[in-house]
């Protein structure tokens, strides 16, 4: 019977599972949770990979962002720039100049700027090719300045000073024929040779002033032609000698006259090719600024979609290795939990049978290799010792049994010496048995306890397997570089709002040039109004010209001329009219169109400050993975220290074991002491 239960070999220590049932506890924990680890690891390399690749889309978006408002600012400073040189050569005021010198190093600073942020090759090249643009712009400016300033000079110190001495000098000569033998024809001659001069400065003036207007510089040439005629007419008819001064000091001043108009004749030429070629590299570099503008936007939209399926690729990811986790965690539990709990529960059912005297009880797991094993050895070797105790009582009773019915009378003579020489025997086997059965009880204890310890061991495993739950679920919002992304969103943020304030500044400004455009239009209500007074000042002229008959007939020719100017005056001032209309009208789209823009950069900073909450919230996420951490940490000790109080209660089994063998060994020679006086009193008996 001892040799069948011997025998007996587990059936868990040979089936599909025996790698892991015959492991030791503190190794099979230890897989349990270094496989949790392998994949927890697995997924923070993952994580960090995805969030690598993500801190490199937000830094190119941030780039292209950067490259965008750069160009924007690129686009406004040119407008601005643009705006002034117009003034600039209509007005010729050079106060703007400066302002234009404050617009172009605004510009250059951000082209350099711009070529800074920008990394594309092609973009570069793009960029290179707008800042020579801008030089040629530029340079076309300066140019455009020192023909206006040589125009200037002109009007200044030639035009106007030498057409006054001209006309102060005909005043003189007119003077002189009026007053002195001369006749009325030569008063008369004279005042026709003042009004071909005023002609030739009023149509001078209309060729610099409005720039090469065809009809007035035919008429120019015309008056001059006609000044000289005039004067040619003069020379034959005026014959005193003052008189003829005066008309060659006129004719020298003329010279002058002339070369100054047709000097500033080429400075309009040169001024209006300057102003084409402007506008033509204007034109293409707004052209290149959009183009550049564009793709930056287009590369925008474009890392945002990469950037959108690398985040739901990586949540895909985080989700099934989370699953996967899991479902591993739970299924190490349960293995680690039944292969710990369902053998040393068998084995304390065993215990207490073999404590209650059941020796025909069948031990479990004596085939398996870890501490589970060990103690089912033990317990075998417990209930051979109490089978061989069996064994030998039921002998002892026989053979007493035996020599009672034979020998009564020589049992009853023999009984004093038999009780003296059996009793210590007697004494010594009954105090074995009693050791024996104290060692039972304490294997029994040590049954209990392990059987507690288990449970512990198994509530431990939950716990800890439920805090790698937590942990699994924490991390589907874990993210490596919170406080970077958060700057940057910020930064992001930051830039919108100035962004926005720029807008509005521009907005302001437009404003203030639709202000102007405004007052500029009353200016030429104000000139209209001037136009036809002097209208009516010509008609009167007229009047008292006709009343004054041929004395006041050059003074008649004069006052239609003014009429006619006038009327000019009138037309021309209803031409700026529409123009300054068309302005304001572009001012207003303008005004709208930055509005439009500020609204969207707002929005732009809407969506930024909604990304910096999710970041705050993926870091409390974060916090709340660490501490679910720690907590598995404690569960993973509380395992280890009761793996340790199972192998002290092992211990202790295996000081109860030697006890029981001890008294084993000492029953063994006991019985054989009884053994020898039966023997002597058997051979007594025979001898009787």
């Amino acid at each position: 019977m001892s040799s069948a239960h011997s025998s007996h070999v587990s059936p868990a220590a040979a089936g599909p599972f025996s790698f892991f049932t015959n492991r030791k506890i503190g190794i099979k924990i230890a897989i349990g949770f270094a496989a949790v680890e392998v994949l927890l690891a697995l997924l923070a390399i993952l994580n960090y990979a995805n969030f690598s690749k993500l801190g490199e889309a937000f830094s190119a978006f941030d780039q292209r962002v950067g490259v965008v408002d750069t160009v924007r600012d690129i686009e406004l400073d040119f407008v601005s720039l643009r705006r002034t040189v117009r003034e600039y050569s209509l007005t010729g005021d050079d106060a703007l100049i400066a302002e234009a010198g404050k617009r172009r190093a605004e510009l250059q600073d951000n082209i350099k700027r711009a070529m800074q942020q920008v990394r594309d090759p092609g973009r570069q090249a793009s960029m290179v090719e707008l800042g020579s643009k801008v030089d040629s712009y530029v340079a076309q400016f300066d140019g455009l300045t020192k023909l206006r300033q040589d125009q200037n000079q002109l009007s200044l110190t030639v035009l106007g000073p030498v057409g006054q001495r001209i006309v102060g000098r005909l005043e003189q000569l007119q003077s002189a024929t009026m007053s002195g033998d001369g006749n009325s024809d030569q008063a008369l001659l004279v005042g026709q040779s003042m009004k071909q001069f005023l002609l030739l400065r009023l149509f001078a003036s209309k060729v610099l002033g409005i720039h090469l207007e065809k009809a007035a510089q035919a008429s120019a040439e015309k008056a001059l032609a006609d000044f000289r005629t005039a004067l040619s007419t003069m020379k034959t008819v005026l014959t005193a000698d003052s008189e003829r001064k005066q008309l060659a000091a006129i004719e020298a001043d003329l010279a002058i006259y002339a070369d100054g108009y047709q000097r500033s004749v080429r400075d309009v030429n040169e001024i209006d090719a300057t102003i084409t070629a402007m506008t033509k590299v204007a034109q293409s570099l707004a052209g290149d600024a959009a183009a550049i503008k564009q793709s930056g936007v287009a590369e925008q939209k474009q890392i945002g979609h990469q950037t959108t399926a690398l985040i739901g690729e990586t949540q895909n990811q985080i989700l099934f290795i989370t699953l996967g986790a899991m479902a591993l965690g739970f299924l190490l539990a349960w293995l680690i939990g039944r292969a710990v709990s369902k053998p040393i529960v068998a084995m304390s059912g065993v215990m207490k049978e073999l404590a209650a005297g059941n020796t025909d009880v069948e031990i479990v797991g004596s085939g398996r290799l870890d501490e589970i094993g060990l103690m089912a050895c033990t317990v075998e070797v417990f209930r051979n010792n109490a089978l061989e105790c069996d064994r030998l009582k039921t002998e002892q009773e026989e053979a007493e049994r035996r020599v009672a019915a034979e020998h009564k009378a020589e049992m009853q003579r023999l009984a004093d010496h038999f009780e003296g020489a059996v009793g210590e025997i007697i004494d010594t086997v009954t105090s074995a048995s009693t050791e024996l059965e104290a060692s039972a009880g304490t294997l029994t204890t040590t049954a209990e306890r392990s059987q507690e310890l288990a449970c512990s061991v198994a509530a431990a495993s939950e716990q800890a397997s439920s805090n790698v739950q937590s942990v699994a679920s924490a991390t589907e919002e874990m993210a490596s570089s919170i406080t970077e992304i958060s700057r940057q969103v910020q930064e992001a943020a930051r830039i919108a709002n100035e962004a926005v304030d720029q807008a509005r500044k521009t907005n302001d400004r437009i404003g203030t040039l639709a202000q102007a455009a405004n007052r500029i239009g009353d200016v030429v209500d104000l000139i209209n109004t001037i136009a036809g007074q002097t209208n009516l000042l010509a008609l009167n002229a007229t009047i008292e010209a006709a009343r004054a008959g041929d004395a006041g007939r050059g003074f008649a020719v004069v006052a239609q001329e003014v009429k006619a100017l006038a009327e000019q005056t009138g037309k021309a001032t209803g031409e700026i009219s529409a123009q300054i209309s068309s302005m304001q009208s572009a001012t207003q789209e303008s005004v709208g169109a930055i509005r439009e823009i500020g609204g969207t950069i707002e929005r732009m900073s809407e969506i930024a400050s909604t990304i910096a909450s999710a970041v705050e919230e993926q870091g409390a996420a974060t916090q709340e993975i660490s501490r679910n951490v720690q907590q598995a940490a404690r569960g993973t000790h509380d395992v280890s220290s009761n793996i340790a109080d199972v192998q002290r209660g092992a211990t202790e089994t295996g000081s109860a074991s030697s006890q029981v063998l001890s008294a084993a060994q000492s029953l063994s020679r006991d019985s054989t002491r009884l053994k020898d006086e039966v023997d002597r009193f058997m051979e007594t008996v025979r001898a009787a």
